[in-house]
C-alpha cells in the first residue's frame, strides 16, 4: 500500500495529521454503517428488480466498510515518524 503512504505524506505536507486522516475514515465508516442500517431495516416491498438493486447496494456498502476499516488498521500500524520526515 505504498500509495497510502504517499497520500499520508502529502496530507502531512499540507498540515493534516495522521489523526485527521483517521478521523475522516471513521466518519466515512459511520456514514456507511448508517446508510447500510437504513437500507437493511427498510421492509417495504419494491419488487424483484429493485430488491436485486438493494442487495447490490448492500454488497457495495459492505465492501466499502471493509476497505475503510482495512485502511484504518493499516494507517494505525504506520509509526508517526515514518509518515513525517524531519527536516533537521
Amino acid at each position: 500500500m505504498d500509495w497510502v503512504e504517499v497520500l499520508l505524506q502529502k496530507s502531512c505536507d499540507r498540515t493534516l495529521q495522521k489523526s485527521d486522516v483517521l478521523h475522516s475514515l471513521f466518519h466515512m465508516i459511520e456514514v456507511n454503517e448508517k446508510t447500510l442500517h437504513n437500507i437493511e431495516t427498510d421492509k417495504r416491498e419494491f419488487g424483484p428488480e429493485l430488491e436485486e438493486l438493494k442487495q447490490t447496494e448492500i454488497k457495495d456498502i459492505n465492501f466499502h466498510l471493509k476497505y475503510y476499516r482495512s485502511l484504518v488498521n493499516y494507517i494505525n500500524s504506520i509509526p508517526e515518524n515514518k509518515i513525517i520526515k524531519s527536516n533537521y
